[in-house]
Order: C-alpha cells, then structure tokens, then sequence
C-alpha cells in the first residue's frame, strides 16, 4: 500500500507541480500584458501631456512675442503723444504771443488816441487864443 500510495502521492506532486508552473507561466503572461497595458497607457499619457505642455509652451511664446509687441507699439504711442503735446504747448504758447502784441497794439492805439486827442484840443486851444489881426500884423509889419 505505500508503493501506491506513494505512487499517489507522486501523480499529486507531479500534478501540483504541472499546475503552479502553469499558474506562473499565466501568471507572468499576466504580468507581461498588465506591464504592456501600463506602459501604454503611460505612453498615451504622456502624449497628451507633452501635447498640452507644447501647446502651453508655444502659447506662452505667442504672448510673450504679442506682449513685446504692445510694449514696443505703446512706447511708440507715448512718444507721439508726448510730441504732438509738445506741439499743443508751442501752440498755446504762441497764441498767448500773439494776445500780448494784440493787446499792446490795443493799449498803443488807445495811448495814441488819447495823446492825439490831447494835441488836438491844444491845438483849439491855441487857435482860439489867437486873434485874427494878431496874424495880419505879423505879416504887414514885416
């Protein structure tokens, strides 16, 4: 009875032995398609990653290159604002100008007229003063 049942007992150690070398080799083939399917999904991953990474990194350079842009155009701007209020200040200095030589030509024109309105009323003045044979005999007695 023990040659059979140690007959037995080597069919089960046999058997066993069949199963857990099967069980690794499924168990491998397992672990060699699980290590495909991360490795994949990490490649798919990283793919849409380093898509959405480039598309950020060429954004941010469109920005920068647009930002540049504005910094150049509105340094641009400011000094054409600054020239053309340089130009609105000569104006408005200008024109002051001009409103102090028209007034000085008011105030000459008032002066004139009061200093002629003067000489004239001294004028009648004298020639009121005067008789009219004081001038014949000026004139006769020379």
């Amino acid at each position: 009875m023990t040659t059979m049942s140690d007959a037995s007992l080597a069919q089960l150690l046999k058997a066993h032995q069949q199963r857990q070398s099967e069980r690794r080799r499924e168990n491998d083939q397992l672990r060699k398609d699980a290590v495909g399917a991360v490795n994949e999904l990490t490649d798919s991953l990283n793919t849409h990653l380093n898509e959405g990474v480039s598309e950020v990194f060429t954004r941010q350079k469109e920005l920068e290159s647009e930002s540049r842009k504005l910094a150049n155009q509105t340094a641009k701007y400011t000094k054409q604002t600054k020239q053309w209020l340089s130009l609105v200040d000569d104006f408005n200095t200008a024109l002051k100008e001009l409103g102090d030589v028209r007034n000085w030509a008011e105030t000459m024109e008032h002066d004139m007229r009061t200093i002629m309105a003067t000489l004239e009323f001294v004028h009648q003045g004298t020639m009121e003063g005067k008789k009219p044979d004081d001038d014949t005999t000026t004139t006769t007695s020379a």
